[in-house]
């Protein structure tokens, strides 16, 4: 969908990398399983684990903050609060799950992974996927065309502004 609104594209497009991104890691984890670490000396190993964890520290951090702050308020006044319960439930079990896998990847970059560190990493990586991809959908599907239809020109300039500056 083409967003004519600053922040609805903004967010969009941080949903795209993601995706990307989270289709890499699924791809690396099901290619080794959950019983073979994957070698973190291979550079394309070695990269995603790093684009990985500063990935999960954005999205759960500054984007999740800026659409709790700024987004979901106003959806709850124009009687969408519904959505924006929802996705804010979902930020809260994403958060946790986020934080312990960009820690993982962290290490790992570093020390590389222990078959039971892999097994871990694996299981919550998976479990991720899962959620991140749902939740995104959620958003594109739901948040996006709401906000198109809800900011005005100025609101969203001021808004596209403060979320630039919150990066």
């Amino acid at each position: 969908m083409d967003f004519s609104r600053q922040v609805p594209r903004l967010l969009h497009e941080e949903h795209a990398a993601t995706i990307s991104l989270l289709d890499r890691l699924e791809g690396v984890l099901a290619k080794a399983g959950p019983k073979t670490p994957a070698d973190t000396s291979d550079n394309d190993i070695h990269r995603l684990l790093g684009e990985l964890a500063a990935n999960l520290e954005n999205e759960t951090g500054r984007h999740f903050d800026f659409e709790e702050g700024h987004l979901f308020a106003r959806l709850n006044e124009m009687g969408d609060g519904f959505i924006a319960e929802l996705l804010t439930e979902e930020h809260n079990a994403i958060r946790p799950l986020a934080d312990t896998l960009a820690a993982m990847a962290r290490t790992a970059r570093s020390d590389g992974f222990s078959v039971e560190a892999w097994r871990d990493f694996h299981q919550y990586g998976m479990e991720l996927v899962e959620r991140q991809v749902a939740h995104i959908q959620k958003e594109e599907m739901g948040l996006l065309p709401i906000l198109e239809d809800l900011l005005d020109d100025d609101v969203d300039a001021d808004l596209a502004t403060e979320y630039a500056m919150a990066g």
